[in-house]
């Protein structure tokens, strides 16, 4: 149990399996040691936008005009508009939901994760 403990303290991310092979055991016995004697139970991040930079903000603030104009003028405004192709590349790849999940306790506050910023 203490070296299952252990490794799970160097990396909350590791899976079952990862700590199987470390500590030469069972996976099972493994989940069972996480689960039910720590009180571990593995949980995704919480996806929270809250790290916006100012151009972003104001990106959103021209939207909902744009939207207000809309409501206000209907099919009208949209037919005033021109619209152009934009390709957007990634410069890195984002975390699965299963990349982001982590071992905590049942009394530990849920992870969070931001938005990558672009």
């Amino acid at each position: 149990m203490v070296i299952v403990s252990t490794l799970l303290e160097e990396d909350r991310r590791k899976s079952c399996e990862e700590i199987a092979l470390e500590a030469n055991m069972p996976t099972a016995s493994v989940f069972r040691i996480v689960t039910k004697t720590l009180q571990k139970r593995k949980v995704a991040a919480k996806w929270v936008p809250h790290r916006l930079s100012e151009e972003q903000k104001a990106a959103r603030k021209r939207v909902a005009e744009l939207l207000r104009r809309y409501e206000a003028e209907g099919e009208q405004f949209l037919n005033r508009n021109v619209t152009t192709d934009e390709t957007w590349i990634r410069g890195s790849e984002p975390q699965l939901k299963p990349q982001s999940s982590q071992w905590k306790h049942v009394t530990s506050p849920r992870p969070k994760k931001c938005l990558r910023q672009q």
